[in-house]
């Protein structure tokens, strides 16, 4: 009907006009110019099957483009010949469908049509959400087409908005591949790298092997099921795909009968959890805060404002991942919840629960705190951070915050240390100290932060020592853990670990220096735990910590942010203590740099930075953002070592890539 004709125009001319003033261009992207050598690369036809109309976005070649606006809307008027073949094709469409499918080429996950331009802008204007297809793929000339080996390629662009190549990187893409040779379907879409293998790992299945029919038909039937609630609840509010939602949920609560899960349920879930997918935004940078606030901020408490007495306390827990008698890194969070117990007289009581590394223990701990009436739970570590987040969901009238740093995760806040501050003075004294111009530092996997952290170091020996060269040691193993290596080769001043001394030597950690064979500390870095505690707490007591959760979507995703609280020297949390043998000369440059840094007049990266790759930042430039510092991926130009180029799985929660530690 000429009607509907009429109707789908005005949206295409509405939706060019919208384009054109957003400095877009208004019609479907062609393939051919996108990639000019499109006719070189490798195809694969993959035959006839349903694909999902809304990535179907572009053309082939550039004939028929101008006659449609960039959502497919027809755009020429109402008069024309190709308004009267659209009208027909309508009407064929309501009388008895489309009898043949169109042909389209397939290019990184996004389709463009070659024959049928005017079927797919009928049923996109029918809002269908599949459209059959004959589909050729085009591979990029950087993806490997041996299905048994996949591929990764390096270095991709990014899609212009059109959609080619910028959410999409060809890593990415290499991932895909996989999963379509596991099973066969464009639906499901994700932006991080790594997401196709947590979903493999979440249905039980082998990435790059076929799975079986039934598995692959409940995924697609699971996943178009929750993408509808999804949508309906908000979704295209989020910058982030219906996939990446899906897995989410599933990473929350699990991925077993999804497709029986009744509707409400799955909304009420989706609420829940709606801080979480909207701070998974790949737009969306954790806030790091980096000073302790104080009155009140925001518009409603993190803690519901009340008088807590000693009659009626606020009641914090804390979760260790290791047994007091056993980890160091346990018993000092556990010395500061001791600390803020006694801070507050009373008005604060604690609960304490150690070993929860594992989930049955976490999950008991979290169930006796909840019924104990805590209002508060922190995990003491970024291992626990997975179940934290699931306890959240599940118990959400606690608030729960979880040691690490730069974890996005929106029902989950974050705190840690700027350890990065105590290890620039550390640098200096080193440098300080040292022979022969060199110093060493051992470190273990590159977490986030922990580059920040060597960097600063070499930062420090370069300000005392522009000569001095820094070491760089990797250690993985505990056993790997003898200073003898380094000292046989002449380097006696040594950066080793913060928290727990080496095997072969109870001496040696912090900063310390071999002298006639014999471990002397200088100097070591230390966490403030029951301050840090404190902070938190005080302000949770004044209602100063805005919420981190809301019931409406449309009003989560406006201001949501994963938060890390990330406090330093300044607020007490993290110092450096020196040896009583420190020579005085030495203890007085200590002191001058904790000054500095305590005052914001002096940081290790502000100002010149040069990295073993060329000039970060030239002389005279601010200093870096937090989220700079944290996620650092660069080495300085005075460390001699690399980034584990071995290391090809890492933890989660590094920040780099990868999953797993080589351990």
């Amino acid at each position: 009907m000429i009607e509907d004709y009429k109707k789908a125009q005005k949206l295409g001319v509405r939706d060019s006009k919208r384009d054109v003033s957003s400095g877009r261009y208004p019609h479907p992207p062609v393939l051919e110019e996108l990639v000019p050598n499109v006719q070189t690369l490798s195809q694969v036809h993959l035959g006839v099957m349903q694909i999902p109309l809304e990535m179907v976005i572009g053309t082939r070649t550039a004939g028929r483009r101008d006659a449609f606006s960039r959502s497919f809307m027809p755009v020429l008027g109402p008069k024309t010949e190709f308004a009267t073949k659209w009208s027909h094709l309508y009407d064929a469409q309501m009388e008895e469908g489309f009898r043949d499918p169109i042909k389209v080429y397939e290019y990184l996950h996004r389709f463009y049509v070659e024959e049928g331009n005017k079927r797919t802008s009928v049923l996109k204007y029918l809002e269908s959400p599949s459209i059959e297809a004959d589909v050729t793929r085009i591979l990029p000339s950087a993806v490997r087409t041996d299905s048994n080996a996949p591929a990764k390629a390096s270095g991709a662009g990014h899609r212009d908005e059109a959609g080619v190549d910028q959410s999409l990187e060809i890593d990415q893409y290499d991932e895909f591949l996989e999963f379509w040779r596991s099973a066969p379907t464009y639906e499901i879409e994700f932006s991080h790298p790594g997401s196709y293998e947590r979903l493999a790992r979440h249905l039980g299945q082998r990435l790059g092997e076929p799975w079986p029919e039934d598995v692959v038909r409940n995924l697609q039937s699971s996943y178009l099921f929750f993408k509808s609630i999804y949508m309906k609840a908000g979704g295209s509010h989020l910058d982030i795909t219906a996939g990446d939602a899906f897995l989410i949920y599933m990473d929350i609560f699990g991925s077993s009968n999804l497709r029986e899960t009744p509707a409400s349920v799955m909304r009420d879930r989706l609420l829940k959890v709606w801080a979480e997918l909207a701070a998974s935004s790949s737009g969306s940078e954790t806030l790091l805060v980096s000073e302790p606030t104080t009155g009140v901020s925001g518009t409603s408490p993190f803690v519901a404002r009340r008088q807590y007495t000693t009659q009626q306390p606020l009641l914090v827990a804390f979760a260790y991942p290791g047994s007091l008698a056993d980890s160091y890194w346990s018993r000092a969070h556990d010395d500061g919840r001791r600390v803020l117990e006694e801070r507050y007289g009373g008005v604060v009581r604690t609960l304490a629960y150690e070993g929860c590394a594992e989930e049955e223990t976490f999950v008991s701990a979290v169930s006796d705190a909840q019924t104990k009436g805590a209002v508060v739970f922190f995990s003491c570590s970024p291992e626990l951070m997975d179940m934290t987040v699931r306890a959240a969901a599940e118990f959400p009238q606690m608030h729960f915050l979880n040691c690490s740093v730069n974890l996005p995760h929106g029902l989950v806040r974050s705190y840690y240390g700027r350890m990065y501050e105590a290890k620039f003075i550390a640098g200096a004294l080193a440098a300080s100290m040292a022979d022969d111009h060199v110093v060493a530092y051992r470190a273990h996997l590159p977490l986030y932060g922990s580059i920040a952290e060597i960097n600063a170091f070499a930062e420090g020996v370069a300000i005392c020592d522009p000569r001095a060269r820094v070491v760089l040691d990797w250690a993985r193993r505990r056993e790997d853990s003898d200073i003898d290596r380094l000292v046989s080769r002449g380097i006696t001043t040594i950066c080793g670990s913060d928290v727990t001394p080496p095997f072969d030597d109870p001496l040696a950690y912090g900063l310390y220096k071999v002298v006639d064979g014999r471990v002397r500390n200088l100097a070591v870095p230390t966490w403030n735990w029951g301050r840090y505690y404190q902070l938190i707490v005080g302000s949770m007591l004044a209602g100063g910590l805005p919420s981190v959760t809301s019931s409406e979507p449309a009003e989560a995703d406006r201001d949501m942010r994963a938060v890390t609280y990330w406090y330093g020297m300044s607020s007490g949390v993290i110092d450096l203590k020196l040896s009583k043998d420190l020579p005085h000369g030495a203890r007085k440059l200590v002191d001058l740099l904790k000054r500095g840094i305590k005052s914001g007049s002096l940081g290790p990266f502000t100002g010149e930075l040069v990295s073993k790759n060329g000039i970060v930042s030239s002389e005279g430039a601010a200093s870096l953002t937090s989220n700079q510092i944290v996620s650092m991926d660069w080495l300085a130009e005075n460390v001699d070592g690399e980034l584990p180029s071995d290391l090809t799985t890492l933890y989660d929660v590094s920040g780099m890539r990868g999953d797993e530690a080589d351990e």
